[in-house]
């Protein structure tokens, strides 16, 4: 064992997980700012409106995962990750000043953007430095990053529009602090850039940047077919557009893409909408329902573990079996959200389930198979396509629940999400005795 690779290995696993959990600081921050915009006189956005904003986003976070994953398999995911955060600072702090729509628009899609060179490639970097038979664990506890991220983003966001608040009266006359919205932009946003400046110093694509060997080699663990056949000759190496060819491709890619709409829409409605939820359910204030939310993110860390965890040992590095029996355990808890829920414990209980049985299949769908189907080589390119299928659907997150749940009323939303939960399980099964290629 070489101590300066191990400790490389473990900076970089560190580096890569607080870079995508503070991305969900700049990413969520909309999410919690919108319970409070009502209370601004200068700002006037309808519910179809939020949604609209919402769908922005997401539009631009799809595209551009097909072409950030590419380009970080070409130029590597260090410069391509540093873009991407200094881009979602600028977006966040230009998004706290916003009163209008269109400025809602604009700087949502610049987050859109920066958002988008985030998941491919710390997984591209991820995959460099660990091998295939040990990412089913470590990519389990390294997937918590956005469980995490987001647990802590939601109630941090609102306790910055509270901190910052001014004392009012509700409708009733009675005396409550009237948070102030833009706190939620720009608190998330210094979180971002102080991780963006560890970033810089610390980060490295690959352990071959550092003079050390590739991690196959220094496990002594066989190569992938792909990449046995780039080193005969049959296909073209890493970062060529030929190599995006030949991923895009793969079967299985487009298999594990198609479920991954299903769950993003489910995950995005949550994510978006979920504050918004709670609020309208228990009655609560901005900060108490978004730490209500953030009870799915908690679940998440068990469900993210757990699945790779179980896809490694219990199903000899198999990924669909695991996701498959999660996504109908996930589709039977919105059975819950048909009913009405206005307590606030059995509320932060059904998301803690939903966490716990959403977050496992998604991490080992968008991260552990990408990495496994696509290659090293690939990994950018193939999770950049998982990733980009699954925004489309998480595009709906954004706008369906602005649609479904007008009055109130969102049962229908829940409805929907219990049949696409179950068509993602559907979906994945052809895989459920499929394997990752390796020599």
């Amino acid at each position: 064992m070489n101590p300066r690779y191990e400790r490389w290995r473990w900076i970089t696993f560190g580096v890569t997980w607080l870079i995508y959990a503070t991305f969900y600081f700049t990413r969520q921050a909309f999410g919690v700012a919108k319970v409070a915009l009502s209370d601004d006189s200068r700002v006037s956005l309808t519910r179809s409106d939020l949604g609209w904003i919402d769908s922005a986003f997401l539009i631009t976070y799809m595209l551009g995962q097909f072409v950030f994953g590419p380009l970080g398999d070409r130029f590597g995911p260090r410069r391509i990750l540093l873009f991407g955060i200094a881009l979602s600072v600028i977006a966040a702090v230009a998004s706290g000043f916003c009163t209008t729509f269109l400025a809602f628009i604009v700087f949502g899609v610049l987050q859109g953007v920066a958002q988008s060179s985030g998941w491919s490639n710390v997984n591209k970097t991820m995959s460099s430095w660990f091998s295939l038979r040990e990412r089913g664990r470590v990519i389990g506890w390294w997937c918590t990053h956005y469980t995490v991220g987001a647990a802590v983003a939601l109630p941090f966001a609102g306790w910055m529009m509270n901190l910052f608040g001014t004392p009012g009266t509700d409708a009733e006359g009675q005396a409550r602090v009237i948070p102030y919205w833009p706190a939620a932009f720009w608190g998330c946003a210094a979180v971002v850039g102080v991780v963006g400046v560890i970033a810089w110093f610390l980060l490295r694509s690959q352990p071959e940047d550092l003079g050390l060997p590739p991690i196959e080699e220094y496990h002594g663990e066989p190569k992938t077919l792909l990449e046995e056949e780039v080193e005969e000759g049959e296909i073209a190496p890493e970062g060529s557009w030929k190599l995006v060819g030949d991923v895009l491709a793969s079967p299985t890619i487009w298999m594990l893409a198609s479920s991954y709409f299903f769950i993003k829409l489910t995950r995005y409605s949550f994510i978006f909408w979920g504050t918004m939820f709670v609020a309208e359910a228990v009655k609560s204030d901005a900060f108490t329902s978004a730490l209500i939310a953030a009870a799915m993110q908690v679940g998440g860390v068990v469900g993210v573990v757990g699945c790779g965890y179980v896809s490694d040992k219990v199903f000899q590095s198999r990924r669909a079996p695991a996701a498959v029996l999660s996504l109908l355990a996930a589709a039977a808890i919105m059975c819950a959200g048909l009913w009405e829920i206005n307590d606030p414990y059995i509320m932060a209980g059904f998301f803690f389930l939903v966490g716990v049985f959403l977050f496992g299949p998604d991490s080992v769908i968008s991260a552990t198979a990408s990495m496994d189907f696509g290659t090293k080589r690939g990994a950018g390119t193939a999770t950049g396509i998982v990733n980009g299928i699954g925004s489309i659907g998480g595009i709906l997150g954004g706008i369906l629940p602005a649609k479904l749940t007008t009055g109130g009323n969102w049962t229908v939303l829940f409805a929907v999400l219990l049949i696409g939960l179950t068509i993602s399980a559907c979906l994945l099964a052809p895989l459920w005795r499929t394997k990752p290629p390796t020599a």
